[in-house]
């Protein structure tokens, strides 16, 4: 076997260990799982028929107009750099563009197809390349990339050279294409990761949020309970003490009573309001149920009100947080039916639409009224929740009745999954 080292013209070859050495070639390659364990495997086989000081494979990316090359033997800047760079650059720029079969020069160093304006073409001297064959990578007839061979005295590679260089790019060709398509792959199914990574991140933060606001709430609620309230409750009584001495008429003091205790009445809706308490006793459903009732209890008109769980009790699965951010939805969409829509019919519906859980309060009400967008500011609070919470918010025409229909998204719970079981991706909303 003629070594490696000694350059060999292809005549001196016979077909028999040509072949052998082609098989060879084909088993080495056939199980590198990336370009630079690939390229130095070619450069251990195929020195037997063509011989190098230096070896790269050019693999064009993206668009096809940047290219990267792995390297054997030598290392230069070509294999160096950091990035992909433009093949415009390359001193093979015409063998990557389809617009040379090969490129054979004697002497790299004072072959002006290698030097002009912006070339990188520093490692030929860096190097001391002198003897260059460069061949294409080709797959269905488009080049994907080319392979060199160089060494450092002048005049190493003849015409049957060319042939033998060609016959291995050819080999290799197919195995370089699908590492290349394999490395795309991962390229995007990390670029996928971190996109998803960085909308969990934002998911779980806005999560967090949510819970801090609603925790702030309730810390005012029990601020205005073990105190305001408390302060009101007494000069109340001092009222009412007052109103039984003579010397002061009691119908001085009625009116004052009366607005003190609707101060106080609103003042405990407005803790109750900011202390949902309700939903930690009896859970979700009948959280929204009582909401309902409350609601509609001191209203002079008749209101009826409704609660619709299609979902078996998917609501009483969820996160606390997101329990209280439709809780508030709810019931805000509710008193906006009320106050302003004049309602005499609100519908409050959980339900299953593919693999989303959507709520939904729908109203009899007089809808928007024409001109008014859909950014006032208890929209805008409804609007704002959803987000937090990562779910798709709607306000529209009602089509069950004459009014307004406010509509919150969000991933559902797969049927007949176990409470105490870890959810899948998708279902990252509820408790485990």
């Amino acid at each position: 076997m003629t070594d490696e080292s000694t350059p060999t013209g292809a005549s001196a070859i016979s077909t028999e260990a040509m072949l052998q050495r082609f098989l060879l070639i084909s088993r080495a390659v056939a199980g590198q799982l990336d370009f630079q364990s690939l390229i130095q495997k070619v450069s251990e086989e195929v020195g037997f028929f063509l011989p190098h000081d230096h070896i790269d494979v050019c693999i064009l990316t993206g668009e096809g107009d940047m290219h990267v090359a792995y390297e054997a033997r030598l290392h230069t800047g070509w294999g160096e750099a950091p990035e992909p760079v433009p093949i415009s650059g390359s001193p093979i720029r015409s063998i990557l563009r389809g617009q040379e079969d090969f490129i054979l020069t004697a002497d790299a160093q004072r072959d002006e197809r290698f030097h002009f304006d912006g070339a990188f073409n520093d490692p030929i001297f860096d190097a001391r390349l002198r003897s260059r064959l460069h061949v294409p990578l080709q797959v269905e007839g488009k080049v994907i990339g080319a392979l060199s061979y160089s060494c450092h005295e002048r005049g190493v590679y003849k015409d049957s050279h060319v042939t033998i260089a060609q016959y291995v790019a050819d080999l290799l060709s197919s195995y370089i294409h699908a590492l290349n398509q394999g490395e795309r792959a991962r390229e995007a199914a990390i670029r996928q990761a971190e996109i998803h990574a960085h909308a969990e991140g934002l998911r779980a933060g806005a999560l967090r949020l949510t819970e801090a606001l609603e925790l702030e709430r309730q810390r005012i609620g029990m601020d205005l309970h073990d105190q305001t309230l408390a302060d009101l409750t007494r000069l109340n009584h001092e009222l009412r003490r007052l109103r039984m001495t003579p010397k002061i008429p009691g119908d001085a003091l009625n009116g004052l009573t009366d607005r003190l205790e609707g101060c106080l009445q609103e003042l405990r809706s407005i803790i109750e309001d900011a202390r949902p308490s309700v939903l930690k006793l009896f859970g979700f459903e009948e959280g929204i149920e009582a909401l309902l009732e409350r609601a509609v209890a001191s209203q002079p008109r008749p209101i009826a009100v409704e609660f619709a769980d299609e979902t078996g009790g998917e609501g009483n699965r969820l996160q606390e947080t997101l329990q209280v951010a439709l809780f508030r939805i709810t019931q805000e969409a509710v008193n906006n039916a009320i106050k302003h829509a004049g309602a005499s019919k609100i519908l409050v519906r959980l339900s299953r639409i593919g693999d989303q859980l959507c709520l939904s309060v729908s109203d009899d009400g007089r809808g928007l009224p024409k001109g008014e967008t859909e950014h006032t500011g208890g929209i805008e609070n409804m609007r704002t929740r959803a987000t937090l919470i990562s779910a798709d918010f709607s306000i529209c025409p009602c089509e069950e009745m004459s009014g307004t229909c406010v509509r919150v998204m969000l991933p559902a719970v797969e049927p007949n999954t176990p409470l105490n079981s870890e959810p899948e991706r998708t279902n990252a909303y509820f408790d485990r």
